[in-house]
């Protein structure tokens, strides 16, 4: 059971990209793999950034520019089998007030994790969602940064991370 990064996806959708033939196969083969919220937003925000391609492909399709986002979002989970699985719950903490878990577990993970915001998002967003009840024993990703805390992720969340190389 799999969590799967931002950047796998990406590179299984990006030609250009040297990883994307290692990426697309093991999005292919990999087993009840889970996205967050995280992902959708990250993906969306890619996605939109390419407004030539967007544009076309809407003409393509059929589909109003305005939906062809969430309409390419929801192949990329089709075709992957990516299952979506949403936080729930917000932690009450002194001085702050209600913050939301996976924001709230960010937090407490950056004094033991070294890494951009975005990668420490993913591993609250783990963290939470394994706090409610979902397993997930395995991070695929294809951006090198978790490599350095790859030992610790693995002590404290007991989760496996996966960083697909060329070889």
């Amino acid at each position: 059971m799999s969590y799967v990064d931002t950047s796998i996806i990406v590179a299984a959708l990006d030609q250009l990209d040297p990883r994307q033939k290692l990426a697309m196969e093991t999005l292919e083969k990999e087993d009840n793999k889970k996205i967050s919220e995280l992902t959708l937003a990250e993906l969306a925000s890619i996605l939109s950034r390419r407004e030539s391609m967007l544009s076309e492909l809407s003409k393509k399709i059929e589909v109003r520019e305005e939906l062809i986002v969430p309409v390419l979002i929801l192949y990329v989970m089709r075709k992957f089998k990516l299952n979506y699985r949403r936080a729930d719950g917000y932690r009450r903490v002194p001085a702050l007030g209600s913050l939301y878990s996976p924001f709230w577990a960010a937090i407490e993970l950056s004094s033991r994790f070294k890494l951009k915001t975005l990668d420490l998002l993913h591993l609250a967003y783990i963290r939470t969602l394994i706090e409610q009840g979902e397993e997930i024993s395995k991070l695929l990703t294809v951006d090198e940064d978790f490599e350095g805390e790859k030992e610790r992720i693995h002590q404290e969340l007991n989760v496996k991370v996966e960083t697909l190389r060329n070889k």
